[in-house]
């Protein structure tokens, strides 16, 4: 039997350009390390609240948001040429469902409606600070980490690991995501404050004072995925990649959207019922 390189490496990406591989492959990691994750609350929590206004919206919101990604993925189960126009959506329209939650786990917690006006980074910062106390806890423990964004900025994954896709070390993978996160945490930064680069003593202190007095949980992966929807990251959507390479990337992040929700609507549930008396999702 002769063996089709050329149909083999088109099939499985390693053609594909390396932009393109390499964040399939972080996807791919992240869904493997998220299968069957759980998330529980820490706190003693039994005091009863007055149901906010605002929190039906956001389960309105959550709802339809959830609706919206199934009703795509079921799309291009029967078409995968569809995945080609749903990709570029994937990563902001999981983050929007999965920051509506942490809204509403929030305003469970704090029992304080005001949480549901925080911003997009107050609401990263609230997550992380409860990890950081423990007043709540994944049942996988990487993600109980608020990395110091220095000590991840000195880690030296191997040239060329991002894109390999057999042999894996996934603890050389985690330390690319990660890395790579806090490299868009320092973009934005430049965008922010209009820095073109940290070339300048008065930029790169910008820049170490930054990595010293900031962390990154790999839970970030979400936001910052969002964020870099609307950048350059993702040009490589435009180039020559296989229906069937797009299905992929769009399967693996709606996969990895659903273990978060699972794991979030779970614990909103069990806290639902001691605050208001009910499940609301």
């Amino acid at each position: 039997m002769q063996i089709d390189w050329k149909k083999i490496e088109f099939e499985y990406g390693l053609q594909n350009p390396p932009d393109f591989r390499t964040h399939l492959n972080y996807v791919s990691c992240m869904k493997a390390l998220s299968k069957g994750i759980g998330l529980l609350c820490n706190s003693s929590i039994k005091n009863k609240i007055n149901e906010s206004k605002t929190l039906k919206k956001k389960i309105n919101l959550s709802k339809l948001t959830l609706n919206s990604i199934k009703g795509e993925y079921k799309t291009i189960q029967k078409n995968p040429d569809y995945a080609e126009l749903c990709v570029s959506w994937i990563s902001v329209k999981s983050y929007y469902l999965l920051f509506n939650l942490l809204l509403i786990l929030d305003y469970l917690i704090a029992a304080h409606e005001s949480v549901f006006q925080s911003s997009h980074k107050e609401s990263l910062k609230r997550f992380k600070d409860y990890i950081e106390n423990n007043n709540i806890s994944f049942s996988e423990k990487l993600f109980n980490n608020n990395f110091p964004c220095s000590k991840i900025m000195n880690l030296h994954p191997k040239s060329g690991a991002n894109i390999k896709i057999i042999d894996i070390d996934m603890e050389e993978r985690v330390a690319q995501i990660l890395k790579k996160l806090v490299r868009y945490k320092l973009e934005d930064i430049q965008r922010e404050e209009k820095i073109k680069n940290f070339r300048s003593k008065k930029n790169r202190k910008i820049r170490d004072d930054f990595l010293t007095k900031n962390t990154v949980n790999i839970f970030e992966f979400f936001y910052w995925y969002r964020i870099k929807a609307n950048y350059r990251d993702l040009e490589f959507l435009n180039k020559d990649i296989s229906s069937k390479q797009f299905e992929e990337f769009y399967r693996n992040y709606f996969e990895l959207t659903l273990y978060f929700f699972e794991a979030l609507k779970k614990i909103i549930n069990d806290l639902s019922k001691i605050r208001l008396g009910k499940i609301i999702l």
